[in-house]
């Protein structure tokens, strides 16, 4: 299963060790990163970032993240757009994925 921002807010059903693929866009140039609130029931497989246009300095990608549920249950993902360098609330609102491990 793929989630993307537009998932953001609905609740999606997965099985037990399923893969669940998050994609976000995300531009490293600009020093804003996906960070992650990955609750302890979802396995982090693989995080990656897939540029748009190998090659062109400045352009913008694709953040991928691919986890699966370990447990089963009504689990909660949190995204937030913030520079790594930048503590507490401001920046863009976050986003939270709701993903029910059956």
């Amino acid at each position: 299963m793929e989630l993307t921002e537009s998932d953001a807010g609905a609740e999606r059903s997965v099985d037990v060790g399923q893969e669940l693929v998050v994609r976000l866009p995300e531009n490293r140039t600009t020093g804003y990163r996906w960070q992650l609130s990955v609750p302890p029931a979802l396995t982090v497989d693989d995080d990656s970032y897939e540029a748009a246009e190998p090659g062109r300095p400045g352009s913008g990608g694709t953040r991928v993240v691919r986890l699966r549920p370990t447990e089963p249950g009504t689990h909660r993902l949190g995204a937030a757009l913030r520079r790594p360098w930048e503590t507490g609330e401001g920046g863009p609102p976050g986003l939270e994925f709701s993903v029910t491990a059956r």
